[in-house]
């Protein structure tokens, strides 16, 4: 019997971006600890471990699946999914601070220090480790 498996690009988007996502969870959820430790930011609870790991893991399988499907279809797949991925992670930072702000009033520094710290990870994550895992198979299957 041959249980060799071999994976598709959309296979290989999904499983490194389920990767990333945990990868994602574990950092920002200490980033967020300890940021919170240090400045004794507790009384705004914006972003909590559930939004944190439930985020971290869907946006990465997002940019996963967006990673399969611009590397299957496009020429240059992978500069062009960097580039749409830097775009939209900077969009969440402003667009998260904006609707926070505009539905709170004024939002701490803290706050917003801690959205982008925790999102910063997970661009980076998406910008690099996303096709790093896809490119090596052995690692992710």
């Amino acid at each position: 019997m041959n249980y060799e498996y071999h994976q598709t690009d959309l296979s290989r988007g999904i499983l490194s971006g389920l990767f990333a996502g945990l990868i994602a969870a574990v950092a920002n959820t200490v980033f967020a600890l300890v940021y919170r430790g240090i400045t004794s930011f507790y009384e705004f609870n914006g972003v909590d471990v559930t939004v944190i790991v439930f985020g971290s893991i869907l946006q990465l399988i997002t940019c996963g699946l967006l990673f399969s499907f611009l590397v299957h279809y496009r020429k240059n797949g992978v500069g062009f999914y960097r580039v749409i991925v830097t775009i939209v992670t900077i969009l969440i930072v402003f667009l998260g601070i904006m609707v926070r702000q505009s539905v709170m009033g004024s939002v701490p520094y803290d706050f917003k220090f801690l959205v982008v710290g925790t999102q910063v990870i997970i661009g980076c994550l998406a910008i690099f480790l996303i096709p790093y895992l896809s490119s090596h198979d052995n690692l992710i299957s």
